[in-house]
């Protein structure tokens, strides 16, 4: 169900405020879901994102010795 209403959120808030913690908790995990899903709704099936890993990444393992030696 989707409230298109400007005012909707303002009425929403009392008894969003009034919730349980676990409830809060539970609507934010509900809610990061939907926008993760609508994130993806976006992108092409198939489609290949780059991740970035720290293999072989030479230069930020010499700062991380550097940091450590100092110490």
């Amino acid at each position: 169900m989707m409230i298109q209403s400007e005012t909707a959120l303002p009425d929403l808030l009392p008894s969003v405020r009034a919730f349980s913690r676990a409830d809060k908790l539970r609507l934010i995990q509900l809610l990061a879901g939907d926008l993760a899903q609508e994130d993806q709704m976006g992108s092409a099936p198939g489609s290949a994102f780059p991740i970035w890993t720290p293999l072989h990444a030479f230069d930020a393992a010499s700062v991380m010795l550097g940091e450590l030696q100092r110490g």
